[in-house]
C-alpha cells in the first residue's frame, strides 16, 4: 500500500486545524485574476475559452539585475564588460493543446540582436585598444596585448564549452581565455558578438562552462556553469548603454545623457536557418538588457566628498587628469574629463592607503600609455571576484605590478565606502547604495541631476534625502524600479513570518515608523543584510519546495528573533533585517567587514592519500569554508546573495542547489537566476531578474525609470494594461478565470491564485505527470490555504 505524501497530511491539516485561523484573511482573498483576457482570442469551439495572444512566446531576461560596468577601461577595470541575454521559447498551447518548451530538437534557433546597438569599441567603448602585457613578456607590445583578453586569463577550458574534460587532465592542455582563445573584438568570453548572432541552448546540465582554480591545491580544474539549464544565451556580451543613433564624436564627448542603461535585447525564432512567420511578421520578442556606470565621478571628482578628502591628504594627480582633457581636447565633455579624473583619484588613494604604486609611471602630459607600464589596473588581480570567476587571489598571470592578496572585491569595495559615506537619510538608511550605483534612467531629460528631483544626491555627491525617507528617490538599478520598491503592487504577495514583518514594520511605515496608505516599499539593505545570510546558514533541506527539512524560514517572527537576535527585538531589526547607519555595531559597515563566510564542504583522506570531497552537511571530516577556498568568498553566489525564500512562502522559493558547485549547495536553495519551477520554466522568464522584477514602476512614458521592462511585460498581457508577471494566458488556454483548462474539473479551475502556487509547485521531475496525478500530489486545498495564509 502506498504512504501517503506529506503534502497529503498536510492537506488534512490544513483543512480540519488551519483554515479557521485563515478566516482574518478569507475577505482578502479574491481567487479572481487581476487582469481582464480582451486580448486574448477565443477558443474555437471551447465555449468561454480564451487562446494565447501568439502562436510563439519569447521570455527574454538577463542573468544579472543590472550589470555595473565602466565603458572606458584606459586607467582601471573593476567589473569587465559582460552582458548576456537569455532566453527561453515557447510554442503556445493554442485549442487546449498543451504548450511545450522549444530545443534544438525541434528543428528550430533564436537569433538575438540589439535595437539599435550593433558594436562597442570606438566612441561607445576604450577597452581593446587599451594595451596590457597579457603574456607575461614584461611588454605591451604583442599581438593580443590589450585589457579585452588579460581580464579573461584565469578562464579556461580543454576542449569545448560543454565542460568536456580530458583523461587525467594536463595544466599544457588548458586553452585559455585571452591566450590561446583571443577575444575578439566587440566580442565576449565565449565568442558572441554585439552585432548579433545565434544564441546557445544549454540542456539539462546547464551550459557554457569554463574552468578555473582554487586557492587550494587539491580543488583545481572547478567548472563554471555560466548559464543555467534550458535556455538559450548570447554570453558576456561587452555591451555599453549607448544607441548607435545617439552617440556621435569621439568617446571623448559622452555627456550623461546618452545613457540608456535599459537596452532592447530583440530575440527571433528561427527555423532550417530561416526566420520563423506568424501572422505574416516574423516571430520575435524584445526583452531588457540593462547595464550602465557606477556613479564614482561624483564624488571622486570635482566638489565631491573624496575629492575634496583626497586635495586635504595634499594628492592632486587626479586635478592635472582633469587639467590634461579640459586643456588639450576642446571637444571633451564635463562628464569624461571628471570620469578620468576618477580613476586616477582612485589609485591615488590606493596608493597612499594600501601602499601600492600603481601611478608610479603615470604621466600627466602623455597623449596615450599614460599609466606607462603598469598598463590599465585590473582590481580583481588582487581582490577575487566571483562575478568574474576569478577564484584566486592574487590572480595568476597577473602584470604590471606585483601581485598581492587582497579581500574579495565585494567586501573591499563596500566596507570602505560603508564607513566613509555612509549618508543616512531620515529614517537612518545609507543613501549611498543607491548612490554609488548605477543611477541612470531611460530618459535622457532625466538624467541631469538638476533637472531631475528623484536624483539621490546632486552632481558632486551631496545627499538630497536626509531629512526625507529614501525610498521617494529614485532612478537606477532597483529604486522607482523594481516590484518591491513600487507602490502600485496588489496583493496576494505570498509572504511568510519574516515577510509580513517586512511589510508591517518596513514597507508600509514611512521614514518615522509611522503607518502609511500607500507601500513605500523596501531598500537595498532589506535584502542584501545580515538576515539574509543567517537564515541560508540555517538551512539544511530536504525539499527546496515544500520547505521540508531544517530551516528558520517557515517559522513564527518570534522564533525566527530568537534565534537570530536572541530574542532582542530592536537588535533584530537595526542589526539584522533593517540595518541603519547609527546602529550599534554599525551594521552596514560589519555586513561586509566582518563577514563570515558559508562552509563550502568537508575533506578528508583516502586510502591512498588523497583529499576526498563531501558535502558541507555530512558528519565527520575537515570543514573546508568558501573563503579558505576561494578568493572571492562566498559573495556573488548563493550562500552571500539574497532569496525569494527569506521573505516568501514556499513554494515561492528558489530550486534545490547542488548542481552548479560551487555557485550552490546540496540541501541549500540555489540562486533565483539558476531556479526553476512549472517544470523548467526558468523563474526569470516569468517574473524578469532581480532588481528589474515585475512590475516595473511606471510612471508614465517620461518619468518611468526603466520603460523597457514595462514594454517587455505588455507583450504578454492578456488586456494591455497588466505589467505584473507573466500570466497562464500568455502559453495556455485558459477559462474566463484565467486558469488553463487542463485544470478543468478540479478545485483549481475557479482559483487563479491557487493555480499560480500549483505551478511553483511543479519542479522539474513533474514534467509530463498526468493532470490527475499532478493534483494528488499538489492538492488544491493546500494551495489555497497557502494563498489565504500568504495574502499579505
Amino acid at each position: 500500500m502506498k504512504r501517503p505524501s506529506v503534502l497529503c497530511v498536510a492537506c488534512l491539516l490544513i483543512s480540519v486545524i488551519f483554515l479557521p485561523l485563515f478566516a482574518a484573511a478569507e475577505k482578502g482573498y479574491d481567487p479572481r485574476p487581476p487582469f481582464d483576457l480582451t486580448l486574448q482570442k477565443t477558443a474555437e469551439g471551447k465555449g468561454m475559452t480564451y487562446d494565447p495572444r501568439d502562436p510563439y512566446a519569447i521570455f527574454i531576461n538577463y542573468e544579472l539585475g543590472m550589470h555595473c560596468v565602466g565603458f572606458d577601461i584606459s586607467y582601471c577595470c573593476i567589473i569587465p564588460p559582460y552582458n548576456s541575454i537569455q532566453a527561453q521559447a515557447v510554442r503556445t498551447g493554442t485549442n487546449g493543446a498543451v504548450p511545450r518548451l522549444l530545443a534544438p530538437a525541434d528543428g528550430v534557433s533564436l537569433h538575438y540582436s540589439l535595437r539599435d546597438n550593433s558594436y562597442s569599441e570606438g566612441n561607445k567603448m576604450k577597452y581593446w585598444q587599451v594595451a596590457k602585457d597579457v603574456d607575461g613578456s614584461g611588454t605591451m607590445n604583442h599581438p593580443g596585448d590589450n585589457m579585452a583578453n588579460y581580464v579573461w586569463t584565469h578562464l579556461f577550458i580543454y576542449r569545448d564549452l560543454a565542460g568536456t574534460l580530458p583523461y587525467a587532465p594536463q595544466k599544457g592542455e588548458r586553452k585559455r581565455i585571452g591566450r590561446e582563445i583571443p577575444v575578439n573584438v566587440d566580442s565576449g568570453p565565449s565568442g558572441k558578438i554585439v552585432a548579433g548572432g545565434t544564441m546557445e541552448y544549454s540542456s539539462g546540465k546547464g551550459g557554457n562552462i569554463v574552468f578555473t582554480d582554487t586557492m587550494l591545491p587539491w580543488l583545481t580544474d572547478v567548472p563554471l556553469t555560466l548559464t543555467a539549464s534550458y535556455l538559450w544565451d548570447a554570453l558576456g556580451l561587452p555591451l555599453t548603454a549607448f544607441n548607435d543613433s545617439r552617440r556621435k564624436g569621439s568617446i571623448r564627448t559622452v555627456t550623461e545623457r546618452d545613457f540608456q542603461p535599459y537596452q532592447y535585447a530583440v530575440v527571433r525564432l528561427d527555423g532550417q536557418g530561416r526566420p520563423l512567420t506568424a501572422r505574416g511578421k516574423n516571430v520575435e520578442f524584445f526583452g531588457t538588457d540593462p547595464v550602465d556606470i557606477a556613479s564614482c565621478s561624483i564624488c571622486h571628482s570635482g566638489g565631491g566628498k573624496a575629492a575634496r578628502r583626497s586635495r586635504q591628504e595634499g594628492l592632486g594627480l587626479f586635478d592635472r587628469e582633469y587639467a590634461y582633457w579640459k586643456k588639450n581636447y576642446p571637444d571633451v565633455s564635463e562628464y569624461m574629463a571628471r570620469l578620468s579624473a576618477t580613476t586616477i583619484d582612485i589609485l591615488e588613494l590606493h596608493d597612499r592607503h594600501h601602499g601600492t604604486k600603481f601611478l608610479r609611471s603615470y604621466n600627466p602630459d602623455a597623449a596615450s600609455n599614460r599609466l606607462g607600464y603598469v598598463g590599465s589596473v585590473n582590481c580583481a588581480d588582487c581582490h577575487g571576484d566571483n562575478m568574474s570567476g576569478n577564484l584566486q587571489t592574487p590572480r595568476p598571470g597577473t602584470t604590471g605590478y606585483p601581485p598581492a592578496r587582497g579581500k574579495p572585491l565585494t567586501e573591499a569595495v563596500h566596507s570602505v565606502h560603508a564607513r566613509f559615506v555612509p549618508m543616512p537619510d531620515k529614517a537612518g538608511r545609507t543613501q549611498s547604495c543607491q548612490t554609488c550605483h548605477p543611477s541612470h534612467w531611460q530618459s535622457a531629460e532625466m538624467n541631469d541631476p538638476a533637472a531631475n528631483p528623484f536624483a539621490v544626491t546632486d552632481a558632486n555627491g551631496n545627499p538630497r534625502f536626509s531629512d526625507t525617507d529614501l525610498r521617494s528617490a529614485g532612478g537606477g538599478c532597483f529604486l522607482r524600479r523594481d516590484a518591491h520598491s513600487n507602490p502600485h503592487v496588489q496583493p496576494p504577495f505570498f509572504l511568510n513570518a519574516i515577510g509580513r514583518w517586512y511589510l508591517a514594520n518596513v514597507s508600509r511605515v514611512d521614514e518615522l515608523g509611522k503607518p502609511v496608505g500607500t507601500i513605500r516599499g523596501l531598500y537595498c539593505t532589506n535584502c542584501h543584510n545580515q538576515l539574509s545570510h543567517e537564515l541560508y546558514r540555517s538551512d539544511d533541506l530536504r525539499d527546496a519546495a515544500a520547505q521540508e527539512g531544517k530551516t528558520l524560514r517557515n517559522r513564527s517572527i518570534e522564533e525566527v528573533i530568537g534565534v537570530v537576535a536572541g530574542g532582542d527585538g530592536k537588535r533584530f531589526r537595526e542589526f539584522f533585517a533593517d540595518p541603519t547607519v547609527a546602529a550599534a555595531g554599525e551594521p552596514l559597515h560589519a555586513y561586509y567587514a566582518d563577514h563570515r563566510a558559508a562552509d563550502l564542504l568537508r575533506i578528508a583522506k583516502g586510502k591512498d592519500g588523497e583529499t576526498v570531497r563531501y558535502p558541507w552537511n555530512v558528519l565527520g571530516g575537515e570543514l573546508i569554508s568558501y573563503a579558505a577556498a576561494l578568493g572571492g568568498g562566498d559573495w556573488w553566489l548563493s550562500p552571500g546573495e539574497s532569496h525569494c525564500a527569506d521573505c516568501h512562502v514556499a513554494p515561492f522559493v528558489e530550486s534545490n542547489g547542488g548542481q552548479y558547485f560551487p555557485i550552490d549547495q546540496p540541501n541549500k536553495y540555489s540562486l533565483f537566476r539558476y531556479s526553476k519551477a512549472h517544470g523548467v520554466l526558468a523563474c526569470q522568464s516569468c517574473h524578469e531578474s532581480a532588481h528589474g522584477l515585475y512590475p516595473v514602476r511606471y510612471d508614465g512614458t517620461d518619468k518611468t525609470v526603466d520603460i523597457t521592462s514595462h514594454e517587455q511585460a505588455l507583450q504578454f498581457s492578456p488586456d494591455g494594461k497588466y505589467a505584473g508577471p507573466v500570466t497562464c494566458a500568455a502559453c495556455h488556454t485558459v477559462n474566463g478565470a484565467g486558469v488553463p483548462v487542463q485544470l478543468a474539473g478540479t478545485g483549481y479551475a475557479d482559483d487563479y491564485w491557487a493555480a499560480v502556487v500549483l505551478v511553483h509547485f511543479m519542479r522539474e521531475d513533474d514534467r509530463g505527470l498526468p493532470v490527475a496525478e499532478l493534483v494528488r500530489k499538489y492538492p488544491y486545498p493546500v494551495a489555497s490555504g497557502i494563498v489565504r495564509m500568504g495574502w499579505e
